[in-house]
This record gives structure tokens, sequence and C-alpha cells, in this order.
């Protein structure tokens, strides 16, 4: 049992970063990613009890909203970047300024989409799902200007989170997700559930959980003065020269998210055009797969602080050896979860509550990305956190942005629309695409170009 331990401590440390320090990294992400991820299953099965046609509008939407928001997150990811590798210089001075200009950054990009997207959202939401029926497009209107209102505030959460992870704060940033979730999911069941406000009462819930995340955003960075040394009223004053360098910084990452979230609701619009219950199989079979990806995903956010610390500290060997170690246990992560998942998919739908023809479209979604999970998941998205802590976020942009539209929106088309294999060959067309870009990526890692790369 000794030697057993012994070795699964040795497997998760480094030469300057033992396996508690990494632990005390990953596991409060584990626990923030989990209510994340379940708050979003939850948020589906609620709407639910509201038909077809609400989970439909929500999950069109959604998609757009996924788009919107990884722009001005990636603000914070710029910033976890930048603050670990000062924090691995243990650079005081950097960690200060680069926490201001993301969380200052973030606020100023969200509220530039908010307004932006406010205007033209009827045009926007005709364009992309026009093709609708009516009560769905109604629905998707509705809870659009309700999460395009919360932007501004969920951005000073996102600027914040990356700020305490990239010092290792991470037990900090969970009790910040955690008191937003829960405030998510109590007033989601107070206004869907017990009240009936359907859409409405989900985007009232967000407003409100996003603003009470905010104020104790703004509290927690104050209260790590030890680290940050930020007071509030140091955030209001905006320096220009802060901001745009976290800008240049987090740009590659929010270029990534625009065209591959933009290639994600050009797949949407397919899904959208076979129909209603397709959209609401798509939805119920994305709310199912996402549990099981709660770890590996944890471990993708994770690694990006980890490897960050050690490429600022120069030691490459323990950047490379907690990489692998990360994508081989993500790989083991999906083995065990998907294979305990599977049994419990008759339960899991009973929450759903889907219309009894759609359950088995559900289930071939299922399968098709437990086999992919295990074999592709890793090297496709939690290799490249290692690449981007490094600096190397220009190759993962042009790499993601290539496969994204020739392999998943060009073979979904011809799988999904042209062959006429519906939702599962669209669904089998993404999952594809993880390993041609995971391929890629292994390759990239393999020929050590990544560690040329600087960013401070």
């Amino acid at each position: 049992m000794e030697t057993i331990k012994g070795k699964f401590r040795s497997f998760f440390s480094g030469s300057e970063m033992s396996y508690k320090e990494v632990f005390a990294l990953l596991i409060p992400v584990i626990i923030d990613q989990f209510f994340l991820v379940s708050f979003n299953f939850i948020n589906t099965a609620m709407i639910s009890s509201s038909g077809t046609a609400a989970v439909s509008a929500v999950n069109m939407v959604g998609s757009l909203n996924t788009f919107l928001v990884q722009i001005f997150a990636s603000m914070g990811l710029g910033g976890t970047v930048l603050i670990s590798q000062a924090y691995g210089q243990k650079n005081a001075a950097k960690i200060r300024d680069n926490a201001k200009g993301a969380i200052t950054a973030a606020f100023l990009v969200a509220s530039f989409l908010t307004v932006t997207v406010l205007v033209f959202r009827h045009a926007i939401l005709s364009l992309l799902f026009g093709s609708a029926e009516a009560d769905v497009f109604q629905n998707a209107g509705v809870y659009l200007t309700g999460i395009l209102i919360s932007y501004p505030m969920q951005a000073i959460v996102e600027g914040t989170n990356g700020s305490l992870r990239g010092v290792g704060r991470t037990r900090s940033s969970l009790k910040l997700s955690l008191m937003m979730n829960s405030f998510y999911i109590a007033f989601n069941i107070l206004l869907v559930n017990i009240l009936n406000m359907g859409v409405l009462g989900l985007v009232i819930s967000l407003n409100i959980s996003r603003f009470l995340a905010m104020i104790f955003a703004l509290i927690t960075i104050s209260l790590h003065g030890d680290v940050f040394h930020l007071q509030l009223k140091e955030l209001i004053k905006v320096k220009l020269t802060q901001v745009a360098h976290v800008i240049k910084v987090s740009f590659p990452f929010a270029a990534e998210s625009m065209f591959f979230n933009g290639g994600k609701i050009i797949v949407q619009t397919m899904v959208v055009s076979l129909g209603t219950n397709v959209i609401a199989t798509n939805a119920i079979g994305t709310s199912w797969v996402q549990m099981s990806e709660i770890i590996p995903a944890a471990m993708q956010t994770a690694l990006v602080p980890i490897v960050g610390q050690c490429i600022g500290r120069k030691n490459f060997s323990d950047a490379k050896k907690f990489t692998k170690t990360f994508v081989l246990s993500g790989c083991v992560a999906f083995l065990v979860v998907d294979l305990l998942m599977l049994p419990l998919f008759p339960l899991g739908m009973k929450l759903f509550n889907p219309p009894a023809e759609i359950i088995p479209e559900i289930f071939k979604l299922v399968l098709i990305a437990v086999v992919m999970h295990c074999l592709v998941w890793s090297i496709s998205f939690i290799l490249p956190s290692a690449l981007r802590a490094s600096g190397d976020s220009i190759f993962t942009t042009a790499t993601s942005l290539s496969t994204m539209w020739i392999v998943r929106i060009g073979l979904g088309y011809l799988l999904g629309l042209y062959f006429g294999l519906g939702l599962p060959g669209i669904f089998f067309a993404m999952t594809f695409e993880w390993g041609v870009r995971g391929v890629v990526f292994l390759l990239r890692f393999k020929s050590g170009k990544w560690q040329t790369k600087e960013v401070l």
C-alpha cells in the first residue's frame, strides 16, 4: 500500500512542486467544475418542465451565450497566464498590475458586448435561428436579453477567478463560484419550478446571482491583499497600459473562442433546421455528456497556472511532466466515470422527462461521446492548456480554428445534412474533430517549440 501511495505522490509531484500543492490547486477546481456542470444539468432539467420549446430556446441561445461569454472570459484566462508566470518569478508588481488589468479588461469587453448585442439582438436571432418555431423564438429573445444584462457583472467574477487561479488561491475561486451557483439554483427553484415563470424566471435568477457574485468577487480580491496588493478604489482607476497588455496576451484566446464557438453556432443552426425535438435531444444529450467531463475539464483549467508557474521558474522539465500526468489522468477519469454513468442513463432521463421517442436518440449521442472521450478528449483539451500557459497561444488558436471549420462544420454538414444522418452524424463530426486537433497538439508538444515563447 505504501508503495502505491509513493508512486501516486511521485506521479503528481515535480522537482519544485509537490503533489500537495498540485492537489491544493486541482481539487477546488474539480469541485468548482462539478457545481458549474451540475448547474447546467439542473438548469436544463428544471426548464424541461416548461416544455420542449423552452428547452430548445435555452439551448439555442446557450450556444450564442457561450460564444459571447468566452470572449470576456478569455481576459481572465490571459490574466491567469500572466499572473501565474509572475507568481513563479515572485514579481509582486506584475502580479498586482496584471490582476487589475485582467478584471478591468474583462469588464470593459463585456460591457461593449452587452450594448452592441442588445441593440442588434432581434436581427442576430433572426439570422441564426429564424427557422425556429414561433414560441421557441420568443423564449429565445427573452433569454438572450436577460443574459446580456448579466455580462458586466459576470465579467468581474471571471477576471477575479482568473487572478485567484494564477496565484493558486483556487479555494477562494471555488467559494465564489459556489456562492453564485447556489443562489442561482435556489432562485431557479423558486421562480421556475414553484412560481412557473419559465424562461423569465431563469433570467431573473441569473441576474440576481451574478450581482451578488460580483460584490463578493470585489470583496474577495481586496481580502487577498497579501498577494495582489489591490484596494477596491484602485480598480476604478483604469490604466490603459495594464488593460492593453492583458488584452494583447488574451487576444489569441479570445479569437480562438470567437471562431471556435462561432463554428459551434453554425453547427447549432444545422440542429435547429432539424426541428424542436432534435434541439431538445441535443440539449439533453449535451448536458448528460458534460457530467463525465467534470474532472478532465478541471484538469484543463488547473494545468494553466501549474504550467505557468513552472514556466515562470524556467522549469520546463516539471512543465512537461505535469502535462503528461494530467493528460493520462484525464483518460483514466473518463474511462471510470463514463462506465459508471452508463447504467444511470434511464434514471437521468427521468429528471429531464423528455418525450419517449427522443430517448434512443439521446442515448446514441452518449455512446458516441463515451468512445471518443477516453480516446482523444484529453489531448484535444488538456494538452493545449500547457501550450497556452507557456505563451504558445497563437499556434493553439490557429489549430483550433482550422479543425473547427474544416472538420466539425464541413464533416458535420456532410454527415448530418447531406447524407441524412441527422444529429448523430453532426455529433460524431464534433468528436472526430477532437481527435484531429488533439493529434496536432500532441505533435507540437513533442517538438518542444512551445518552450521558446515569452509573454511577460
